[in-house]
């Protein structure tokens, strides 16, 4: 019996030593292919401007004076994954600034990924760029951050679009698991997961419905930021941000959300399985002025799975939350409404 015993440790120490070596080799392997600098990897029809904050990597094709949108992007993306909505946006008139959300992208990784920080961040590129008032769109994680603009910042928006918005509203807050405060353990993580370019693509089909989305030149794109320098461990400090609850960010707090006045639309996917369908609903229940659009057969990705009823979709969201703003603004404009 104690023969067996010592077998099977043996067995399963042997386990634990291969485990242990594949991830220092996935680290390894980061550590060798995150050599080059943001600004020399990063494409070349963005642009970096400052944000007091680091420098924003940021798309900017114009025309500049259009009605400004601003794009936030979710986990892992970047600006360029917006890439045929910044097009329909442009072809419509409108001016598409779509930033790169640090540590994604090529954006400089300076100071903390809360959602504060990132909207300051955000306030800080748009004095730059002088945009003015804009109507701002919120993808995935990213919508939290762009929730806390809003929140923030009201008298720079004309409205809010929220797509399959991961803001953690209906969860109780906890903190992130006790053994990703040391760093080389969320490093190995990191390594074997968000920036090894061998399991994007699996990554990805764990968040879309329509599998045929993942196509090679999306996950090209999702890829591309893997090469920059640091990246491995940028990712993994912001993890604890990830998997912890954000209790200082103003858009945590349902009775801050429920005191927007500005009109907010949804888009949200049928078959999403991130953030399911049942968190839209209660955002209506918070908030008044918001209306939503259910995709069908469409996962939590819609802007890649269904990119043209997406974009039409979106539009829509757009005149829809513009016309109130404009309204509201002529009406804040009126004599009396300034009594």
């Amino acid at each position: 019996m104690m023969r067996w015993i010592r077998l099977l440790a043996l067995v399963l120490l042997l386990v634990i030593a291969g485990v242990i070596a594949s991830l220092a080799a996935l680290r390894v392997a980061a550590y060798l292919r995150e050599t080059e600098s943001a600004a020399t990897a990063a494409p070349a029809d963005g642009k970096f401007v400052e944000s007091g904050h680091g420098r924003m990597f940021v798309m900017d094709p114009g025309p500049k004076d259009g009605v400004p949108v601003i794009l936030f992007h979710g986990t892992a993306a970047w600006s360029k994954l917006w890439w045929r909505t910044t097009a329909a946006l442009k072809n419509a008139g409108y001016r598409p600034v779509v930033p790169d959300l640090p540590p994604f992208g090529y954006s400089q990784r300076q100071g903390g990924y809360s959602r504060s920080e990132q909207a300051a961040r955000i306030e800080g590129m748009m004095t730059t760029l002088g945009t003015g008032r804009a109507v701002v769109v919120g993808h995935s994680f990213g919508a939290g951050a762009a929730l806390e603009y809003v929140v923030r910042h009201p008298d720079r928006v004309i409205g809010l679009v929220l797509v399959d918005a991961a803001l953690g509203l209906t969860q109780t807050p906890a903190d992130a698991p006790a053994i990703l405060n040391y760093g080389p353990v969320r490093e190995l993580l990191t390594s074997a997961t968000a920036t090894n370019p061998l399991v994007t693509r699996f990554l990805l089909s764990r968040l879309i419905y329509r599998q045929e989305a993942a196509t090679d030149a999306t996950l090209d794109i999702l890829k591309a930021p893997m090469r920059v320098e640091g990246t491995t461990s940028d990712i993994a400090d912001w993890l604890l941000y990830f998997a912890g609850s954000d209790r200082s960010a103003l858009s945590a707090s349902r009775d801050e959300v429920a005191r927007i006045k500005l009109r907010v639309a949804m888009i949200w996917g049928d078959r999403d399985d991130v953030t399911p369908l049942a968190q839209a609903n209660d955002l209506r229940s918070l908030i008044p002025s918001v209306s939503l659009h259910v995709m069908k057969d469409v996962g939590h990705i819609p802007q890649i799975e269904d990119p043209d009823a997406f974009n039409a979709a979106l539009l829509s969201a757009i005149r829809e939350v513009a016309s109130a703003g404009t309204a509201a603004s002529r009406d804040d404009s009126r004599p009396e409404a300034r009594r």
